[in-house]
């Protein structure tokens, strides 16, 4: 039981990140933007959460300082989406510039390329009162720092809030932009907000990863933990009841891979266990038709690539014949019974 206990409480711990990934993708999702950076936003805060951290010697100015990094490239996002730039191509180039800035700042002002390790504290894990003597419980939910609360509290209350009248607001943005911004709503506040909000969660994942878990920084630390979120978070529909249990595969799987370090297993294979649930659930989401509608969706919202196959335009009459009519078929009843 033991064992369980340990390996269900390294898969719950490893599902953080990439919950808040996933958190970021959904609330971007919801406000009809496909939010591609997701990567990024984990990857510079984790960098500048260790930074502020050792600087401070306070891991609570890590984690507040990782968010804000975050929240600046979905600011940056939000600017571009109100000048009308291609947000995926633009998604895709920040993920590579803040990949490679954090590998030139590690180089030139760091001492070193591969890892950052700094002599500062990683958050305290939290202590659950009597229940650390009981036996498949004191287990299951010791070690874990306040993130990993913070990131399944958070998907309760965007749940909660998407039954608010500020929430329906943003579903409605999301749904029907024009119909929203005919009632009324500013559809472009909404975004904006929405935006800089997901990167702000996003960061707190990266603060995760290099604060709250290791205290220290590797080069590309996110591993894929941002693009693991966005696959999380289109595997459940982008529906906050969904999201535990989705990210949570991804959880188990790299805690799995984990645990097979001990044994006689390649690690290539060991390493390749969560993108290979990553793998499945994409083609779960391709054969799922509804989801493969809702990604087409918020890709032809967000992008000027089309993606898809475009509408056929009925081709033009001949010149000086009226055009065609689509007349409805009679109906069978009345046909039977004689009527004209």
């Amino acid at each position: 039981m033991d064992i369980v206990a340990d390996f269900l409480n390294s898969g719950i711990r490893l599902t953080a990140p990439i919950l808040f990934a996933a958190i970021a993708s959904l609330l971007s999702a919801r406000a009809g933007i496909l939010n591609l950076a997701i990567e990024s936003k984990v990857l510079l805060g984790s960098f500048t959460g260790i930074l502020v951290a050792a600087s401070t010697g306070s891991p609570l100015a890590g984690v507040l300082a990782a968010s804000a990094a975050g929240a600046l490239i979905g600011a940056v996002m939000a600017l571009a989406h109100r000048f009308d730039v291609d947000l995926v191509v633009l998604a895709i180039g920040l993920n590579i510039l803040v990949l490679q800035l954090t590998v030139f700042l590690m180089r030139s002002f760091l001492g070193g390329v591969g890892t950052y390790k700094p002599e500062v504290s990683t958050l305290p894990p939290v202590s659950v009162p009597f229940l650390g003597g009981l036996p498949f419980l004191g287990h299951l939910l010791d070690g874990w720092n306040v993130l990993v609360y913070v990131a399944f509290l958070l998907v309760m209350v965007v749940a909660l809030w998407f039954r608010t009248r500020a929430g329906r607001h943003l579903l409605a943005v999301g749904e029907a932009p024009g119909a929203a911004g005919s009632a009324g709503l500013t559809v472009a506040r909404t975004q904006v907000l929405t935006l800089i909000a997901a990167g702000a969660i996003a960061g707190l994942g990266g603060a995760f990863l290099s604060v709250g878990d290791l205290g220290m920084f590797t080069r590309n630390m996110s591993a894929d933990r941002g693009w693991i979120g966005i696959t999380a978070a289109l595997l459940a529909l982008n529906r906050p009841g969904l999201l535990i249990p989705a990210a949570g595969v991804f959880g188990l799987a790299s805690a799995a891979s984990i645990r097979l370090q001990q044994f006689d297993v390649p690690a290539s294979l060991t390493q390749f266990l969560p993108q290979g649930a990553a793998f499945v659930a994409l083609v779960l989401v391709g054969v799922h038709a509804r989801s493969r509608g809702q990604l087409l969706r918020l890709w032809n919202s967000t992008s000027r690539i089309p993606l898809g196959r475009p509408r056929a335009t009925p081709a033009a009459p001949p010149s000086g014949e009226p055009p065609a009519v689509d007349t409805p078929a009679p109906d069978a009843d009345r046909t039977r019974a004689g009527s004209p």
